[in-house]
């Protein structure tokens, strides 16, 4: 399986694990990491919630896909995007050009237990991680499917971190089988 050729993109909504899992299958296959937030924040020295507080979603929007259009054309590695890439359809046509896109997506109530973990991350509707997660669903999930190569949905949660992690990459692997 070490013989992909294209990039594996990384979308869905936030606190599916596109960073952690995405670390987990580029050490695996020897490819580069990136996770466009982590760059955004490099870039402006400032942590996402920053950003938008001091300028909006509409300008971290514009860094992101500036970003996304950047990592893009890299090869052999795994681009860990923001849960909201899909809202530029620029965005998905940079990643497919040389990338197969992976849509993750796991129960709301897993999602909203991390995301409440996560203080990084600012609200995008100010309502609770449960209610804000179910309305950034609602209003998303058609994005990720028509955005998708591959779909994989991960209903397993258990204590031990590093085994569910080997055991998603594992999945990912196999559902990406068809694009060697």
């Amino acid at each position: 399986m070490k013989n992909i050729e294209r990039n594996l993109v990384l979308i869905g909504m936030r606190g599916t694990g596109k960073t952690a899992i995405g670390k987990t299958l580029a050490e695996f296959l020897k490819f580069q990491f990136v996770d466009i937030d982590t760059e955004i924040e490099k870039n402006e020295n400032a942590k996402i919630a920053e950003i938008v507080a001091k300028k909006d979603w509409e300008y971290f929007r514009s860094l992101e896909a500036t970003e996304t259009k950047k990592f893009a054309a890299t090869k052999n590695c795994v681009i860990s995007t923001g849960g909201g890439v899909v809202l530029r359809p620029r965005n998905i046509e940079n990643l497919k050009k040389n990338g197969i896109v992976i849509f993750i997506h796991a129960p709301l109530p897993h999602l909203a237990r991390r995301v409440a973990k996560n203080t990084n991350r600012p609200s995008l509707t100010g309502a609770s991680p449960t209610d804000e997660l179910a309305k950034i669903w609602a209003d998303r999930e058609k994005f990720y499917r028509a955005a998708a190569d591959v779909e994989v949905f991960f209903d397993f949660e258990t204590k031990n971190k590093k085994t569910d992690l080997l055991r998603k990459s594992k999945l990912i692997l196999q559902a990406v089988k068809k694009f060697r």
